[in-house]
């Protein structure tokens, strides 16, 4: 299931992270913050989230990361026309969504799976 939820600040996305990092085995990578393009935080970079910038700009560090636009991002989660420019709307408002899929806690099941068992190897016996 995929959630996006609505901040007005950037502390309270990262105490969000933190719990969920927590209570549900998410790790920084599962999560995609979508903002206005100039008010990209730089913990982006160490902490491992991706930021997608709202900017009908085209940056040359658009061609190096994997940071594709906001309206991009939305309409690729399969969303429609009017929600997504919802979603875009609270964006100018200078607001912030942070969008997670559940998917990413069956990486944990699949850890724990006879495959995942068989594909360690054999463990040593000492």
């Amino acid at each position: 299931m995929q959630y996006i939820e609505k901040y007005t600040s950037l502390d309270d996305i990262l105490e969000r992270i933190d719990l969920l990092k927590q209570e549900e085995n998410y790790y920084e990578e599962d999560f995609h913050i979508l903002g206005l393009e100039d008010l990209e935080p730089d913990w982006t970079d160490y902490m491992g989230c991706t930021y997608n910038p709202h900017s009908n700009n085209i940056s040359f560090k658009d061609f190096f990361t994997k940071n594709i636009k906001a309206e991009d991002y939305l309409y690729d989660l399969g969303l429609n026309a009017n929600l997504v420019q919802t979603h875009l709307n609270t964006l100018e408002e200078g607001k912030f969504l942070l969008v997670f899929n559940d998917d990413a806690l069956k990486r944990d099941i699949d850890r724990d799976s006879v495959e995942a068992e068989i594909e360690k190897g054999p463990g040593d016996n000492l």
